[in-house]
């Protein structure tokens, strides 16, 4: 089975500490659960990304992009297969508008 090195970028990693913060300063014990758990599944994609859905973003950004929903949040990635890589590019609330998504105003 192939294997994929999974790169979590930058901007991913500040959703994720904006999350884990939010989550922290209301349940410190359910922001480490929650961070673990989000690791673990983050890690999963080293072997099945394609498992998974295709996000929304995908519309709006012209990139072959891909979601793992985990609890809450949405992890943004693509898979890059000619270097057998998958790019965690954005943990995102469920409830957010998609990236690249105009406010129309409504919500």
């Amino acid at each position: 089975m192939k294997r994929y090195t999974v790169v979590v970028t930058a901007e991913a990693q500040t959703g994720i500490r904006e999350s884990f913060l939010y989550i922290f300063e209301r349940s410190p014990e359910n922001a480490a659960v929650w961070l673990q758990g989000l690791y673990n599944q983050i890690d999963t994609l080293e072997r099945t990304p394609e498992r998974c859905a295709y996000a929304r973003e995908r519309i709006y950004l012209d990139e072959d992009l891909r979601q793992l929903i985990y609890k809450s949040h949405r992890v943004v990635f693509c898979v890059d297969h000619k270097q057998s890589a998958v790019y965690v590019l954005h943990v995102r609330h469920g409830k957010r508008r998609a990236i690249g998504e105009q406010f129309d105003g409504d919500e």
